[in-house]
């Protein structure tokens, strides 16, 4: 019979042994290792996805103990599969909020406040402008992610052809009426306005810095049937019966024919340069030449408006890894790698910080684009109502601008039918 030798034997045992304490060191670190579920929107789009995944990775590369397992979800299903996930205690470890749905999630009570990881450091690194209406019951609910307010794009080369001041764009709402009617004299062809009137929450976001420069609010007591939305109502059928806005159009649906021309004044995010140099080709010297923005003029309140639309970053008090998720939360909204090839390269938008980390991202940030709305349009910034009553409130409100648009029913019975729908 064949028998190992003395020494053989000892040489298996020793392998054995190695091996066996190799498979109980890489157990261990597998133990250890943290797998975070990171819900969003980001992964599920075409436009976005490469930089998300490119921003995981580096991520994980720093932090070999954490993996990301980025579940991709539709910016219009996201919030309903996180209320549902979240009331039957099954949330993830991280999720991207916008809007609306931020202060949603906070009213299940299962949102994890973010006071208790930010430090006195990081709080001085974000703006703190970023930090407002990101609070409930006195908690930090959600971290800025992006920033992205809403400006008056201009088209220099449309109002050239109109025989308007390219450098000088509307600062009232009545010297924006003038040029309006300059452009649809001059150029049939072109929409004057850009300005989404559809029946969505969004649009209703996007139009409240419009409602709030004639002083009105609908979510008052009585503010539907008040003389100020009433005001407003009435301007917006005037834009409409002289052909300057078109209202079937969606926000999306104005950006690629401001790329060729064919809008004056378009009313949208910072991200707007990033769709018109994908469609047209031109260079960013091309492109500073070729289109403005400034602040909204403004109307009876004789204040310009705005409003935020950037994503939040959220954490849930259920995540058993609480730590590593704020350290993920922390990375994308304040890490350089994450804002440049992320939040400046793919969404365009502005970072909350209120200094870029490095020279170079310091020299990006530095445009004309991102210079107006760091410094003259993110001031002009007004809180939207959110809150339960926020989207079927929207539902009635943009109907009743609908009505106004592309109807003739009296102004007074529009006011009063939304504030009937509104129950108050």
């Amino acid at each position: 019979m064949f028998r190992l030798s003395r020494m053989a034997r000892r040489s298996a045992f020793v392998a054995s042994t190695i091996l066996a304490l190799g498979m109980a060191a890489t157990a261990s670190h597998a133990a250890d290792k943290v797998t975070l579920t990171f819900a969003n929107w980001a992964d599920a789009e075409g436009a976005t996805r490469p930089g998300i995944q490119a921003v995981i990775a580096a991520f994980e590369k720093e932090n070999p103990d954490i993996e990301i397992k980025s579940e991709a979800i539709s910016f219009s299903e996201i919030a309903r599969q996180l209320v549902l996930r979240v009331r039957s205690g099954n949330p993830p470890d991280v999720a991207e909020v916008s809007g609306n749905d931020t202060i949603l999630l906070a009213l299940t009570g299962k949102v994890e406040p973010i006071d208790n990881y930010l430090d006195a450091a990081t709080r001085a690194e974000v703006k703190p402008s970023s930090l407002e209406g990101l609070s409930y019951k006195g908690k930090l609910v959600a971290f800025p992610w992006t920033q992205a307010p809403a400006g008056l794009w201009y088209d220099k080369a449309v109002m050239q052809k109109a025989g308007l001041d390219p450098e000088n764009p509307p600062k009232t709402i009545d010297e924006l009426m003038k040029d309006l009617a300059a452009v649809k004299k001059s150029q049939p062809d072109v929409i004057p306005l850009g300005l989404d009137t559809t029946n969505r929450a969004f649009s209703l976001i996007s139009n409240w810095p419009w409602m709030k420069t004639f002083g009105a609010d609908p979510f008052a007591e009585n503010g539907a049937t008040s003389d100020a939305m009433k005001k407003y109502l009435s301007w917006m059928r005037d834009l409409a019966k002289k052909g300057y806005i078109d209202p079937g159009r969606k926000i999306g649906e104005f950006r690629p024919l401001i790329a060729q021309d064919k809008v004056a004044f378009l009313w949208d995010q910072v991200l707007l340069q990033g769709v018109i140099q994908s469609t047209n080709k031109m260079t960013d010297a091309d492109f500073y030449k070729h289109y403005g923005v400034a602040t909204q003029p403004a109307g009876a309140s004789g204040k310009p408006y705005s409003f935020e639309g950037g994503h939040q970053l959220v954490m849930f008090s259920d995540s058993k890894h609480q730590e590593a998720a704020w350290k993920f939360i922390k990375y994308l909204a304040t890490s350089p790698y994450a804002t440049e090839n992320y939040t400046l390269s793919y969404e365009a938008s502005l970072t909350p910080l209120e200094k870029a980390p490095t020279d170079a991202l310091a020299k990006k940030l530095d445009t004309p684009v991102f210079n107006a709305f760091s410094r003259k349009i993110m001031p002009t910034v007004t809180a939207v109502p959110y809150g339960p009553r926020f989207a079927p409130g929207a539902t009635a409100i943009m109907a009743g601008v609908q009505q106004a648009v592309t109807g003739d029913m009296p102004i007074d019975q529009i006011a009063a039918s939304i504030q009937q729908n509104l129950g108050n």
